[in-house]
């Protein structure tokens, strides 16, 4: 089977960083995406978040995406 993958970057204010992760974390899986990757630099305004998804209908990644432009504390969010 073919599977899809997602590579995103995007901030979370530093001030809220692990509910916010935490928020990412539980929107992908209830999406039933795989989580392949997931860096998080540390910042003094705000945290950069390297993440992979990975899913094996494209379309997951993209309701996704789409949910994730709706939690509070994410920004800049680069696919």
């Amino acid at each position: 089977m073919n599977r899809a993958h997602l590579p995103l970057n995007f901030s979370i204010d530093s001030a809220s960083t692990f509910d916010t992760l935490e928020a990412v974390l539980a929107i992908a899986r209830r999406g039933n995406l795989r989580l392949m990757r997931l860096h998080v630099q540390a910042s003094a305004s705000d945290n950069l978040v390297s993440m992979e998804l990975q899913a094996d209908d494209p379309d997951l990644l993209d309701l996704f995406d789409a949910r994730l432009r709706n939690v509070i504390g994410v920004h800049g969010i680069e696919r």
